[in-house]
C-alpha cells in the first residue's frame, strides 16, 4: 500500500445515512477531523463528529465555499447514490481526491439500462426484457410474456417497482414508475422466482475479489422482497463462482471501476440459473461489512477512508477471494416500520448497543416519522455460528423497543429463525462439511 505522507487534516462526511457514522468513527481513530453536514438538526453521525453543519448536501455552492473556508482535505460519503454524486462533483471543483473519477463507471453503477446492456454485451445473465415506447402501443403489450416486473433504471431499494401479472397493470405500473424516476427510462422485465443474494467485492486497481456472498430473508407474511435479514452465507456460493463470478468481475472491468468496493444482486430463478439485476459502487444500505470486518479481518470503512484521503491500493492489498465457507457468520438487521407514524420512544438501545456482536445504526430518533414498510434503523451482527447469531436477533426482538405515542412497537421483527438454520446447514453440505454440525 502506497501511503501519503501527511493524512488529511478534515475529513467532510455528505448526510447522515447508513454507514456515516461507521465513517465517523473510524476516521476519527485515525487522527482525522470529522465534519458532518445534511439538513438533520441533529443525528448520531453529528453527535460523533467534531463539527455539524445544517447544510444540505445538494447545495454545492454552499459546500463548496465552506470546504475552502474551513479547510476540508477529503470528502465522502455511506450508502448513497445521490450523496456520492455530490461528492464527486464537489470534489472535481476543489480539486480534491475523487471516489469513482471514471463517469462511465458511475453512470452503469446508477443506471439499470446501462448496466443491463453491458452485461448483455459480456454475456452475463440478465433476464429477458422488452423495451416499450410511452404510447404502450398494442403490439408492444402483445408480445409480453406476463407476468414481468416494472422498474426505473435510475432508482434503488424497490423504489418505483411493480410486479405486473396484466397489460392493466402493467400500463399503471409504467406510469407509476415514471412519476418516480428523474431519468423517465424504464425496464420491464421477465419477474423471476428464487432466493436473492447480494454479493460484494473490494477493488484495487481495476482487480477486483470476492469479498462476501450473502442471500436475502423476509419475515414470513410480509412482501417478499421487504428482507429484514442480510446473512453472510455458502449455499449455492459454489454454483455462483462456478457460473457467474468471472462474469461479473468482467462487467466491473469493462465498465471502468478501478478502486473501492462494488456490489450485484442476483436471484437463483426457478429455472436454476442466476440472472443479475443491479449494481453498486458504493457500500450497500445493509452495510454488512460492520460486522463481517470480525470475520474476515477486511475492513471496507477503513479501504474507503482511505480513497477519500488520496491512498492508492494496489492488488496486494486485496483480501483473499471468498471460495469456501467462513467459521463466522455476519448479517445485517434492518428495522423495518409496521405503518406510517412518528417515533416516540425507543427502548432497549443502550442495552442492545453494549452488546459484543451487535452495532447499531438508527438515524431515525424520538420525533422522526416513518413511513410503512421504510427502514428505521439496522443492526449488524457478527457471530462464531448460526445459533449465536440467531440468539442474538432474538436477544435484540426481546430487548429493543421502537414505540410509537400508543407504545405499540413499530418495526417488524424478523422470527423466522429455521429457515435461516436450514439454509446454513444446506450450503455447509454443499461443500461436505458435515463434521461443522450439518446433517447432509
Amino acid at each position: 500500500m502506497l501511503v501519503s505522507e501527511k493524512q488529511p487534516e478534515k475529513l467532510l462526511i455528505l448526510g447522515s445515512d447508513y454507514g456515516t457514522i461507521d465513517i465517523a468513527q473510524q476516521a476519527k481513530k485515525r487522527g482525522l477531523y470529522v465534519i458532518a453536514t445534511d439538513l438533520m438538526e441533529t443525528s448520531p453521525t453529528k453527535a460523533v463528529a467534531d463539527q455539524a453543519w445544517t447544510v444540505s448536501t445538494a447545495d454545492i455552492d454552499r459546500l463548496e465555499q465552506l470546504c475552502k473556508k474551513n479547510g476540508v482535505t477529503a470528502i465522502i460519503t455511506g450508502a448513497s447514490d445521490f450523496n456520492i454524486e455530490k461528492s464527486r462533483e464537489l470534489c472535481k471543483r476543489l480539486d480534491l481526491p475523487l471516489y469513482c473519477s471514471n463517469d462511465r463507471a458511475w453512470q452503469i453503477s446508477t443506471n439499470k439500462r446501462l448496466f443491463k446492456d453491458l452485461c448483455k454485451q459480456l454475456g452475463a445473465p440478465v433476464a429477458q426484457d422488452y423495451h416499450l415506447s410511452d404510447e404502450l402501443t398494442e403490439e408492444e403489450l402483445n408480445a409480453i410474456a406476463f407476468p414481468v416486473v416494472v422498474k426505473p433504471v435510475d432508482l434503488s431499494g424497490n423504489r418505483g417497482m411493480s410486479y405486473c401479472s396484466n397489460c392493466a397493470e402493467l400500463k399503471t405500473a409504467f406510469a407509476k414508475a415514471k412519476e418516480a424516476s428523474s431519468n423517465g427510462t424504464i425496464i420491464v422485465e421477465r419477474e423471476l422466482h428464487g432466493p436473492e443474494f447480494y454479493v460484494n467485492y473490494a477493488i484495487a486497481d481495476g482487480e477486483a475479489v470476492l469479498q462476501f456472498f450473502t442471500s436475502e430473508h423476509n419475515e414470513p407474511g410480509l412482501p417478499d422482497n421487504l428482507y429484514s435479514i442480510i446473512i453472510t452465507t455458502s449455499y449455492q456460493l459454489k454454483k455462483y463462482l462456478a457460473e457467474v463470478n468471472d462474469k461479473v468481475i468482467e462487467v466491473f472491468k469493462q465498465a471502468g471501476c478501478r478502486e473501492g468496493i462494488a456490489w450485484v444482486e442476483t436471484i437463483l430463478d426457478e429455472d436454476g440459473s442466476f440472472y443479475l439485476l443491479e449494481m453498486g459502487y458504493r457500500h450497500g444500505g445493509d452495510i454488512i461489512t460492520a460486522g463481517y470486518k470480525n470475520i474476515c479481518g477486511f475492513d471496507t470503512i477503513d479501504w474507503m477512508i482511505d480513497i477519500s484521503c488520496g491512498i492508492q491500493h494496489s492488488p496486494r492489498d486485496l483480501p483473499k477471494p471468498l471460495t469456501e465457507p467462513t467459521d463466522g457468520v455476519a448479517a445485517s438487521y434492518y428495522l423495518f416500520a409496521r405503518e406510517d407514524g412518528s417515533i416516540a420512544e425507543i427502548i432497549g438501545l443502550d442495552e442492545v448497543e453494549a452488546h459484543p456482536y451487535v452495532s447499531m445504526d438508527i438515524p431515525k430518533r424520538e420525533g422522526g416519522s416513518v413511513k410503512a414498510l421504510g427502514a428505521m434503523g439496522m443492526a449488524r451482527l457478527h457471530a462464531k455460528n448460526i445459533d449465536e447469531l440467531c440468539a442474538t436477533i432474538d436477544f435484540i426482538n426481546k430487548t429493543l423497543f421502537i414505540n410509537d405515542s400508543n407504545g405499540d412497537n413499530m418495526f417488524v421483527k424478523y422470527t423466522d429463525f429455521s429457515a435461516l438454520h436450514e439454509e446454513h446447514y444446506k450450503g455447509l453440505c454443499e461443500y461436505g462439511l458435515a463434521a461443522k454440525g450439518a446433517p447432509c
